[in-house]
């Protein structure tokens, strides 16, 4: 586990009717009834971090070096960011609410970004 796993992790859990999960062997993040919104992995002293954006903050965020497709689920609008310092620990935080928004119902959806 790293700093930056327990910041996504806190944030994650802190959404309304979040919950973790771990079907594949490794931390993920879903909401209401069973809708994935993250995906987590660590390695030594990073971490990724898999979330769905929308198209355009999608095309930006792809611009970074530290951002790629998704794996498998990639061509339905999910990214992957590798964590390792803290401006890409904003962006992840960011877009991990950015995510929650996506799948969470809509009654659930204006939680993520209150203050």
């Amino acid at each position: 586990m790293t700093a930056y796993s327990d910041r996504v992790r806190a944030l994650a859990l802190s959404l309304p009717a979040t919950y973790e999960d771990s079907p594949w062997g490794f931390p993920v993040f879903k909401v209401a009834d069973n809708k994935l919104f993250a995906m987590m992995t660590h390695h030594d002293d990073e971490c990724e971090l898999t979330v769905k954006l929308t198209d355009d903050e999608r095309d930006v965020a792809l611009q970074l070096p530290h951002v790629r497709r998704a794996s498998y689920v990639g061509r339905y609008g999910w990214i992957t960011t590798r964590i390792s310092d803290d401006e890409s620990l904003d962006s992840a935080l960011e877009w991990l609410r950015e995510s929650y928004w996506l799948r969470a119902p809509k009654h659930l959806r204006d939680a993520a970004f209150a203050e």
